[in-house]
């Protein structure tokens, strides 16, 4: 079913010269119970040792169970980024914040606390972008151990807790700023990534913060921290944060330089 090269046979060949009777045992295979020179020679004339015609091939396009509940203000371009990574589908609901979406009474079914993003996936509803993160990389094969699991909660509450809060929070942002960034920068100093040599889900939670701070802070001088420019850079280069959280910040960036804008409460966003 999977065909008969001719350096498999030679190679088959050989074995039975040594002695070994090989023969095909594949169900459902047009060449069981033959032995390789006739399933060779079946091959060669291109015969089909059956009589009745292969089914038609069908294509069935599934649906994807995830819905993501975002907005283009939120962390939800977190999740999508991350989404691209793993070559995963969502459908995206946008949620539009002037108009309370948020609020109704659907939507606090899916968060109860009535922020974005938040995520379905058949009957379960998650909130806290950290959580989809982590859910999505667990769901999608990316954590195979406790320890993996382990390294991944830890740079994902690192993003959204001490990272956050030293830049995006004022009254941190000058004492504990330049510690945490350069502590960071120390990390990177000896790899490429955060957990290694490899990308990973706490690249996009990390990451994804540090590729906003020009947007929000243009005046934050990040030259201090060379080794967490470079990195920045190598995420912005990569596809799916170029389409999704690199894409926002330049959004954001263009969108300041004409007219400054309210920005969304820090209450609807998670």
């Amino acid at each position: 079913c999977l065909g008969l090269s001719s350096r498999i046979y030679q190679h088959v060949q050989e074995e039975v010269s040594l002695g070994a009777s090989v023969q095909l045992f594949v169900c459902k295979c047009p060449f069981r119970n033959t032995t390789f020179d006739q399933a060779f020679e079946m091959l060669a004339a291109r015969t089909r040792p059956f009589t009745t015609a292969a089914p038609a091939r069908r294509w069935v396009v599934v649906r994807s169970s995830l819905k993501l509940y975002t907005n283009p203000a939120s962390r939800g371009k977190i999740v999508e980024w991350y989404l691209q990574e793993i070559g995963q589908d969502a459908e995206l609901i946008n949620m539009d914040m002037k108009e309370k979406q948020h609020k109704s009474e659907q939507f606090m079914k899916v968060n109860p606390f009535g922020k974005v993003p938040a995520l379905q996936d058949g009957e379960l509803s998650l909130f806290e972008s950290g959580a989809l993160l982590t859910y999505l990389a667990d769901k999608y094969g990316q954590l195979a151990t406790p320890e993996d699991r382990a390294k991944a909660s830890q740079w994902v509450l690192f993003a959204n807790s001490t990272l956050a809060n030293s830049v995006f929070v004022e009254q941190f942002r000058e004492k504990s700023m330049p510690i945490v960034m350069g502590n960071l920068d120390s990390v990177l100093a000896s790899r490429e990534y955060l957990e290694g040599g490899a990308f990973s889900v706490s690249d996009v939670a990390v990451g994804a913060y540090l590729l906003y701070i020009p947007a929000f802070f243009p005046q934050l001088d990040l030259s201090p921290y060379p080794n967490v420019v470079a990195y920045m850079q190598r995420l912005a280069a990569r596809p799916a944060c170029a389409a999704t959280v690199a894409a926002r910040a330049q959004q954001k960036k263009e969108e300041d330089a004409k007219t400054p804008t309210a920005k969304p409460a820090a209450a609807d966003v998670a």
